[in-house]
Formats: structure tokens, sequence, C-alpha cells
């Protein structure tokens, strides 16, 4: 019986001292941090006096300016690793929530600044944390499993922190906000400063884009990202706003970030061990399902539906989202080119978005037409899917 304890105190010891572990604890603190303040960003721009027009222009601004750094990001992980690119994000990141004050002197100026900081954030985070991610990952078969473990780890502090936000900005003040997302942010370089077993500086393959894209899987998953980040913008920055304009209350933008995240918690890890062939299945079933609630939400507009709705896109949100990126990383895992995936995954994400915000910022009616192009993105989605389904039968036969 005492070997028997000391096998497994032995081998708990080894996973919570493993660098996945430490890396996603470090994750964990930084989602609270960021996600305490980062959906309120767009109601708290609105709420100093600024016109949706403007508020559409920023998101353009940061969607745009953080798909060529991307490309700046990868570099400097190749020259001075991933680690050290990361503290440099969550640098930007705190700053910006420094200055964030600032908006309300109505300045266009200071809306660029804070719309480069988010772009450098966003950029050298997610670039030198997709990298890290991938190559934490001991071996092949664990990529997809640690992808949702990681995915509901994300999802955990993304529940807690928009609470705590909301909870804060009640009863206190909003310098007391960013005090809270400061401190937690910073917490989170900690544990990335103890990693030991990882490539922190890849060694670097120079690969062509079209090399890269060579591949019909790489073609159809980061098409499959393309079309889906469209949604990802209307769902994750208007509709928020739309709640907002619906119920002009903080509680009600902190409710759909926590509704969000305790829909995603709930089915990721499952996501995460699918089998490839199941992946494709889970994915078709996410796109028709959300696609059925955007043409619900604009065919039949109720109170109740748009908070219940969240809950179901969230859900079948996952569906898609942790079985294309475990795709997309065990295939990186297996060819050697992990950081060739993480900046083309996160740039392919970001420019869709950029276009869908300089379209808004241009027209009248921001909701409707976001939601409507949200539907036809998942529409010709499906499509594509199909077709490159049967296109693959075909090949086989």
């Amino acid at each position: 019986m005492k070997a028997f304890n000391h096998y497994h105190h032995s081998k708990f010891y080894s996973l919570v001292h493993s660098d996945f572990w430490k890396f996603e604890l470090s994750v964990w603190f930084h989602t609270i941090g960021y996600s305490i303040i980062s959906i309120f960003i767009p109601i708290l721009m609105l709420v100093a006096g600024y016109s949706l027009t403007t508020v559409m222009i920023y998101c353009a601004m940061f969607f745009l300016l953080d798909t060529p750094l991307n490309f700046l990001a990868k570099r400097l992980v190749i020259y001075f690793g991933a680690r050290l690119v990361i503290i440099l994000g969550t640098l930007a990141i705190i700053l910006f929530f420094a200055l964030f004050p600032y908006i309300r002197g109505g300045h266009f100026f200071i809306l660029f600044v804070l719309a480069l900081l988010a772009a450098v954030y966003d950029s050298f985070y997610w670039v030198a944390h997709f990298y890290l991610f991938i190559e934490s990952s001991e071996k092949l078969e664990e990529v997809g499993r640690n992808n949702g473990i990681l995915t509901s780890v994300r999802s955990f502090g993304g529940m807690l922190g928009p609470a705590i936000g909301a909870g804060i900005l009640i009863f206190t003040t909003e310098s007391a906000l960013l005090s809270f997302s400061i401190a937690f942010l910073t917490l989170s370089i900690i544990p990335l400063l103890t990693l030991q077993h990882i490539k922190d500086k890849p060694v670097f393959k120079k690969t062509s884009y079209k090399e890269f894209f060579r591949e019909l899987p790489e073609k159809k998953n980061f098409l499959t990202w393309f079309l889906y980040s469209i949604h990802l913008g209307a769902n994750e920055v208007i509709w928020p706003i739309f709640i907002f304009s619906l119920f002009g209350t903080l509680k009600s933008i902190a409710l759909v970030a926590v509704i969000i995240s305790v829909s995603k918690i709930i089915l990721s890890y499952a996501s995460g061990v699918s089998t490839p062939k199941n992946r494709e299945n889970l994915m078709r079933i996410g796109m028709v399902c959300i696609l059925c609630i955007w043409i619900l939400r604009l065919a039949y507009p109720n109170d109740a539906f748009y908070y219940l709705s969240i809950l179901f896109i969230g859900f079948f949100g996952v569906l898609i989202e942790v079985p294309l990126d475990s795709s997309i990383f065990e295939r990186a895992r297996l060819k050697g080119q992990s950081l060739n995936a993480s900046t083309f995954r996160n740039t392919i994400v970001m420019f869709p978005q950029g276009i869908l915000f300089a379209v808004l910022a241009l027209l009248v009616g921001v909701f409707k037409v976001s939601f409507i192009s949200a539907t036809l993105s998942l529409i010709i989605l499906l499509l594509v899917n199909q077709y490159i389904l049967y296109f693959s039968r075909k090949n086989l036969t």
C-alpha cells in the first residue's frame, strides 16, 4: 500500500509540475485578468460618449493592425523565444488597461493607440501561446486531449472574469477593475518563467505560403476558420453591444460572457478527445445548429431567447472550435510546422473580422447587417465543407 501511494504521489507530482500544467496555470490567470474587463471595453466606450460607428472603427483598426503583426510575432518567437513574446504581449495589454481611462477625452488618437496596443497584445500573445501549447504536449496523441483541457481552463477563467468584473464595476470603480485585471495578468507571467523542458526557441523551417497550404486538410481547416470567424465577430463583439442596447446594464453584459463560458466548459474536453472522423461529424452538427440559431434570432426577436441562444451558440461552437484546432495542432506537430500553424491560425481568424468591422463602420444598420453576415458566412461554410467532403470521397473511389 505504501508503494502504491508513493507511486501515485510521484505521478501526481510530476503531472502538476509538468510544463503543460504550468502553462495551463498561466493561461488561467491570464484569462481571468483579461476577461475581467475585455467584454466591457466596447460598452465602456459607448458609455464614455463614443458613437457606435466610432466603436466599429476602433474594432476595424484593432483587427486590421493585428493581421500583419502576427508575422512580426513569428519573427520575434524565432529570435527571442515564445515566452518572452508572451510576456511582451502581456505587457502591451497591461499598458492598454493603464491608458484606457483616457478614452473619456474623446480623442481619436487615443483610440488608435489603444487599438495598436490591443493588436500587439493579441498577435504576440496568441502566436506564441499556440506555439508553446503545441510544443508542451509531450506526445502527438496528447495534442487533441490537451486542447480540450486548455479550452475548458480558458472557459472557466472566462466565466469567473466577467462575474468578478461586473461586481467590481457595480460596487467600486473602473480604476479598481483595471487594477484587478493588471494584477491577474502580472500573475500569469510567473508560471511561464518556470517552464523547463519546452522548445522555447523553435528550429524554424522556412516554408512558403503555398507549401504550407499545399495539402487539402490545411486548405479546409483554415478556410473553415476564415468563414467561421465572421460569425465570431458578430457573436462575441456585436451581440453583447446589442444586448446592452436592449437592457442598458453592465450586469446584462457580464451575464452574456458567463453564459458563453459555462456552455464551453461542458463539451470542451469531450470534443478534444474525439477521433478525426468524429471531428468532422461534430463540426457539421455545430455548423447546422449555430446557423439555425442565427436564423431564429433574426426571425423571432425575443428577450428570453436572446440569452438562451447565447448558451446554445457557446455549446455548439465548441463542436466546431475544439475539433478544428485539434486537427490544426496535430498536423502542425506531425509536420514540424508549429510556429507556422500558430501564425496562420491567428491571422486567418483576425483578418475577416477586420473586414467585417470596416464595412460595419460605413453602415447605419450595424446589428442587422452583422447578424445577416454571420448567417451567410455559415451557409457558405456548410456548402464549402460539403463540397470538400464530396471531392475527398470522389478521389478515394
